[in-house]
């Protein structure tokens, strides 16, 4: 299993380097038609991809057996919703039994409540009750978060885009499900390391997408601190809305950064 995934990260590693080349490629010749446009409002257009605004791949607390998954790829997810229970036999019945021993350590703490108050039991008997009910009153704390942890919670709003696990199956810290957010959505552009400082974070973005009609608005919401070497470049990720949902992840798209925004 662990060959496979390594092998998953180095196609996928070498996949999006190979891509940001070609990106990069398609930029520099873009900006090298307009360069010497002065009638161009814009900074030159640059090629770009759409990616999540943000992933995560859900694991679970404890081991176990999944007894539900209640999403599929393709399903929305909202921030807390249960998307995944593990068999729980054991830990509700902890929890049963718990309760049942803090009722009973209540009762005798109130049958005896007017015997104290008559002094008819010691201080020390009270003391005895009284520490039962505490002890079971933290022991019951302890067992409905042991039965917490047999199920898990998305951590974002997004849409599962991938499935990894099926009920029936063991889990431990190995992920079970992947999850994206959609919206807003994400652009990455990489640019040449003569415009460093020329972009500015929330500055105005144009967004042209392969296939679709309309322009779209963004800001740039991240610029990397540092010039890689090698390429002589920098990235930038320019965030949208996509709340008509019509910008999909893995769309290749064309950006123009508006001067004096």
């Amino acid at each position: 299993m662990t060959s496979c995934k390594t092998w998953k990260f180095e196609q996928t590693h070498f996949g999006k380097r190979a891509l940001a080349s070609i990106l990069l490629l398609a930029s520099f010749t873009s900006y090298a038609n307009n360069a010497n446009d002065a009638s161009h409002p814009l900074i030159s257009p640059f090629s770009c991809l759409l990616e999540p605004s943000s992933e995560v791949e859900l694991s679970s607390e404890v081991q176990g057996v999944i007894k539900e998954l209640r999403v599929n790829r393709g399903d929305k997810v909202k921030k807390g919703q249960v998307v995944m229970k593990l068999n729980s036999t054991v830990e509700i019945a902890a929890v049963n039994t718990v309760k049942a021993r803090l009722d009973f350590a209540s009762r005798k703490v109130e049958r005896n409540a007017d015997l104290y108050r008559k002094s008819l039991i010691s201080d020390n008997e009270q003391d005895e009750m009284l520490t039962e009910q505490r002890l079971a009153e933290f022991q019951l704390k302890e067992a409905k978060v042991r039965l917490s942890q047999r199920q898990t919670r998305s951590p974002i709003s997004g849409v599962v885009i991938e499935r990894i696990k099926d009920p029936g199956e063991f889990v431990d810290e190995e992920p079970f499900l992947r999850i994206a957010t959609l919206n807003p959505i994400h652009a990455e552009v990489v640019l040449p390391a003569e415009l460093y400082g020329k972009i500015s974070k929330g500055q105005q973005v144009n967004l042209s997408a392969l296939g679709k009609d309309a322009t779209y608005q963004g800001k740039v919401s991240i610029i990397d601190p540092i010039i890689d070497a090698a390429s002589n470049t920098f990235a930038v990720t320019v965030s949208l809305n996509n709340d008509s949902q019509s910008l999909f992840v893995g769309q290749r798209c064309d950006v123009e950064f508006i001067s004096g925004s």
